[in-house]
């Protein structure tokens, strides 16, 4: 009210407030003209009802720019709505349902309350002008000369804080009013309107959001936090990107954003579904954008059938110009004739890519080593690592994966949001996790361990992993019917008999797993002395200076041999007997080492030499035309298997017990060796059956065709035989092939690696291949391919299987055809043969169960780790098994992902409306699985430079129940709870108070199971985005 001497108003009390002033002022005042540097809804909101008996008020705010151009005005106009749009967001944290809103909404609309931006200068007034109501003012008579008004001027702006919480200092005028009045008018003549926006944000905020507005908006705060800002570079500069599906978009996104968190990411879609591209995108940003200093590393296999091919038709000049990018092979890290350049990349190189990054799994390797100590080396690096595979054999082999850029510190991953304090204790439970519910190993589990991997939520942070199902789904939302995959037909199953093809071999090699030494101890196949010399049987030293880790290994080793035995057995004659001629001819030279310990000794290996002249001499002979390398016999198999101890002490090994126990397994190997002696080619059944399916299926006449085996001598054994029964246009390749690989895969592919048909020589129709070209290679112009044995990996299969089954091009297959119109009929099926001894199947499967001490699960329909099959309907169930890792079902995440990607083809525009819409949205609808509170909160999180995040957080979903206040975080179902239709109606009853305890319940759940997980400090909190009641 009005004071004849100075009157202050400074918030040092409730009554000496700037809220208790003005309400005052409002009951008997017709107007209101507010000056303020800033604007909050709780400047309002503080007058409770009071300002509802004014008639007018006019509320002019300032900006802090001098410039009056078009685009500034309207930056400042939009900077105060902004500002506005904050305060409403801010006063819903604690007016949830945002009451008193509605009315100054209706005030607006009526032009009760009209808002202006001065953008002429810069403007810090704060004034708040008051005019009597007339029938006020007549009371008092005119000798009084009671002015039109008063005014309170001085520093408090429209804003809770300004009328009730900071120390302000404003002073009352009461003789000035008429000219504090013409300057306020002149101001807001010149001032812009923004009334309308003003009204636009409180409706948005006010509106009664249907499920399905919330329930979108919640699905794209969830994949927004997964996703990185697409830049204009990506936009307008990147040749590869606008070549991008968007799934591949979306895996590039996020490996960015991954790297940037933890300096390494994978990408570990499934096999042919184009991970290259989204590696040259890796490859084109931090080349061309970013000028870092890259590497990539690759297989020699795909280096220039699939790298460089790729980057010289998209990006040429990085391998061309002065641009810091290197390329090299994975087997480049072990040749000292590179070591300079591998130093130098050591100490710059900031961007390390891997193609098929699952060979560096193995922490004992060479390549490990040399590829850990580069890491480690110079400038930080970050590591992004390609493959369709990260787990092969064992939990493990991912942590090793991550230990490469990590370097093995421990708590790494402690901080938020993951909170992982010990990296090796984590997987030590991840794996007994996988042996408490199936008692078995990786390769025998694929259900159980893939769902343990889904389910892990470091894995879920470092991997970008979608299934085939879900990329073909994806691509059919986004580009419709034009999507190519290849229809995989059921295999055939290829019968043949062992019986007929090896003879009296199967009955020796069976017998052998079950022969006794002179003490009577069950001997498995053989007892490989000199593979485990430390065992208790030769070792007779100081036991306490033995290492537990050499002898574990040697054990390792002597069953990895056995296996090898057995599957080289089951694959063919020929690789067979590269092993067991290897292994006699090492055991024989151990004997000649070691015959002269003792003279007794010496007559026992002499005459045992004698016994087995002929076998020796032919084995040395077969040694010398078939010079091998350890890689030659078994790629998978760590370097340390074929390396024996070579110098035994006599005082520490029972040197007699080595020698009695070697001669036998040279019994036992001469006996293979002697049946083998005898074998003809034309006896084998396995060699008859390819060469009728070759000749006879009319699916595979006049196709190409590749022929699969895991070994070199079984390979060039095939090409032998069908070149001598006239087969034509044939090839064989291993890992000793000499040639220009790339050639060779053009002649046999020429349409999908870059040519055609009539620009290459000597097109390859029968391509026969060991594994080497079992990954990351284009040979789709193929449609056949042939398992030539029981492959025990189902990752190698799914490997062998991508290079035909794989996403296939419009134009690169309009051009095959129109070149070979023959093909058409049944182009877009994909047929495959696997080769399994239906009779000695099961014999087989005993003889491994017994060297490799677990059972192995297997299909006798694809050869790979399944059911084991007694009927055609377990057969029938395989195929679906197989299908189903293959194809990856989609796993509950990517059915979610792919919902998001068909809302946002249903709301093309909403990326752009998102940015209008309240901070905060609720609404409800009637439940469909159960009753409850959903809510969607962004969670703080740490950033790569060590502060935390402000908007830029992780986005979690919870359900509260009704009854039991009990909280979900299950993804799936929760979604499944929420997702609703357009026209689904909304359905509310939910008030403050029961809201309120609602709101505790769950965050106080996200204070002890999250806050408090990653150690949050104080002022870090989850700040609610979107909520659902369902009743």
């Amino acid at each position: 009210m009005a004071h004849d001497t100075l009157y202050i108003v400074d918030n040092s009390s409730e009554k000496a407030s700037v809220k208790n002033y003005l309400s005052e002022w409002c009951s008997i005042s017709k107007q209101m003209d507010i000056a303020t540097g800033y604007f909050e809804i709780g400047g309002l909101l503080t007058l409770g009802e009071d300002w509802q008996k004014l008639d007018k008020i006019r509320i002019i705010l300032g900006n802090e720019v001098t410039k009056r151009t078009k685009d500034v005005i309207e930056e400042v106009a939009q900077t105060m709505i902004e500002r506005f749009r904050s305060s409403m967001e801010r006063e819903q944290e604690k007016n949830e349902f945002l009451i008193g809103v509605p009315a100054i909404i209706k005030a607006m609309k009526a032009g009760k309350i009209e808002c202006r931006v001065y953008d002429s200068n810069k403007f810090h007034a704060k004034a708040y002008i008051t005019y009597f109501r007339n029938e006020y003012r007549e009371q008092f008579i005119s000798a009084m000369n009671v002015p039109l008004g008063y005014a309170l001027v001085g520093s408090s702006n429209f804003t809770k804080a300004g009328l009730t919480q900071n120390i302000e200092l404003n002073v009352q005028v009461k003789d000035e009013v008429e000219q504090l009045q013409k300057w306020f008018d002149e101001h807001w003549q010149n001032g812009t309107d923004i009334t309308e926006a003003v009204l636009k944000v409180m409706e948005m905020h006010c509106r009664e959001f249907s499920p399905y507005d919330v329930y979108l908006r919640s699905m794209y705060e969830y994949f927004k936090s997964h996703e990185e800002t697409v830049s204009e570079w990506e936009e307008n500069e990147s040749v590869v990107y606008k070549g991008l599906s968007q799934y591949q978009k979306d895996g590039y996104n996020s490996l960015i954003q991954i790297a940037e968190r933890y300096s390494g990411a994978f990408l570990c879609d499934g096999v042919g579904l184009g991970k290259t591209f989204v590696g040259m995108m890796l490859i084109e940003r931090f080349v061309k954008k970013e000028r870092k200093n890259v590497v990539l590393i690759v297989p020699a296999s795909a280096r220039v059938s699939v790298w460089e091919v790729t980057i010289k038709r998209l990006i040429p000049e990085i391998l061309e110009g002065f641009y810091p990018f290197k390329i090299i092979n994975h087997t480049d890290l072990l040749l000292d004739k590179n070591q300079n350049l591998i130093n130098q990349i050591a100490q710059q190189a900031e961007i390390i890519i891997i193609d098929e990054a699952h060979h560096f799994r193995n922490r004992s390797s060479n390549r490990y080593r040399k590829l850990f100590d580069m890491m480690q080396a110079g400038c930080k690096k970050q590591m992004f690592m390609l493959t369709a595979t990260p787990i092969n054999n064992s939990f493990l082999d991912l942590q090793h994966l991550i230990e490469l850029f990590t370097h093995r510190q421990e708590d790494y991953f402690s901080a938020a949001p993951l909170g992982i304090h010990s990296l090796a204790g984590h997987f030590k439970k991840m794996e007994k996790q996988l042996d408490q519910v199936s008692g078995t190993a990786i390769s025998d589990s694929l259900d159980i361990s893939g769902d343990i991997i889904r389910a892990d939520k470091l894995v879920t942070e470092l991997v970008v992993q979608r299934s085939r199902a879900y990329v073909k789904r994806s691509l059919l939302t986004e580009q419709g019917n034009n999507v190519l995959f290849s229809e995989r037909k059921p295999p055939t199953v290829a019968n043949y008999s062992l019986e007929k093809s090896y003879g009296r071999l199967i009955n020796d090699f069976k017998e052998s797993f079950d022969h006794k030494d002179k003490n009577g101890k069950t001997i498995t196949i053989l007892s490989l002395a000199i593979y485990s010399p430390y065992s208790d049987d030769y070792f007779i030293g100081d036991k306490s200076k033995m290492d537990k880790m050499v002898t574990g290994r040697q054990q390792q080793v002597v069953n990895l041999i056995r296996i090898l035995l057995l599957k080289r057995f089951e694959s063919s004659i020929e690789a067979f007997k590269e092993t067991c001629i290897k292994i006699y001819i090492r055991l024989n030279k151990f004997l000649n080492d070691y015959k002269d310990t003792d003279a007794s000794s010496k007559r026992r290996v002499e005459r045992k030499q004698a016994e087995q002249e002929d076998i020796l001499r032919y084995s040395e002979e077969y040694a010398a035309l078939n010079q091998t390398s350890i890689e030659d016999i078994e790629d998978s198999l760590p370097d340390y298997v074929w390396n024996t101890q070579e110098v035994f002490d006599v005082n520490d090994f029972n040197i007699n017990a080595l020698l009695v126990d070697t001669m036998m397994d040279m019994d036992t190997l001469s006996k293979f060796i002697e049946d083998m002696m005898e074998f003809k080619p034309e006896n084998d059944d396995k060699i008859r059956e390819l060469k009728h399916i070759l000749h006879e299926d009319t699916h595979i006449q006049n196709k190409k065709v590749i022929i699969f085996t895991e070994y070199k001598a079984t390979a060039q054994y095939i090409y032998r035989e069908l070149q001598k029964s006239g087969f034509t246009d044939l090839y064989e390749i291993d890992g000793q092939t000499s040639g220009d690989r790339h050639e060779m895969i053009q002649r046999f592919a020429p349409y999908y690696n870059g040519c055609s048909s009539a620009e290459v020589t000597d097109e390859i129709k029968i391509l026969i291949a060991t594994d080497v070209l079992a990954e990351g290679l284009n040979l789709q112009d193929a449609s056949c391919l042939i398992n030539y044995e029981l492959h025990w990996n189902p990752v190698r299969l799914m490997q062998r299987i991508g290079r035909i089954d794989r996403r296939r091009d419009a134009d690169t297959e309009a051009h095959l055809l129109a070149d070979h119109p023959e093909l058409k009929a049944d182009r877009d099926f994909a047929y495959y043969w696997n080769f399994l001894p239906p009779k000695e199947l099961e014999d087989l499967l005993s003889l491994y169960k017994t060297v490799s001490k677990k059972t192995l699960r297997i299909s006798k329909t694809f050869g790979i780790e399944g059911e084991k099959l007694l009927t055609p309907d377990d057969e029938y169930e395989a195929l679906k098994e197989f299908n189903s890792h293959y194809e990856g079902s989609t796993s509950a995440e990517e059915e979610i992902a792919l919902a998001y990607q068909q809302l946002l083809a249903d709301n093309p525009d909403y990326l752009e409306q998102v940015k209008e819409l309240p901070r905060k949205m609720y609404s409800g609808k009637m439940a469909s699985t159960r009753k409850g509170y959903f809510f969607c909160y962004e969670l703080p999180t740490k950033r790569a430079d060590g502060s935390w995040s402000d908007g830029d957080g992780i986005y979690r979903w919870y359900v509260v129940d009704s009854e039991t206040n009990q909280v979900t975080e299950d993804l799936h179902e929760i979604w499944t709870a929420v997702k609703c239709e357009r026209d689904e109606s909304r359905a509310f009853n939910a008030n403050e108070e029961q809201f309120s305890e609602v709101r505790k319940v769950i965050e106080n759940y996200i204070k002890k199971n999250y806050l408090k997980a990653i150690q949050a400090p104080m002022g870090k909190k989850a700040k609610l985005v979107t909520w659902l009641q369902m009743i």
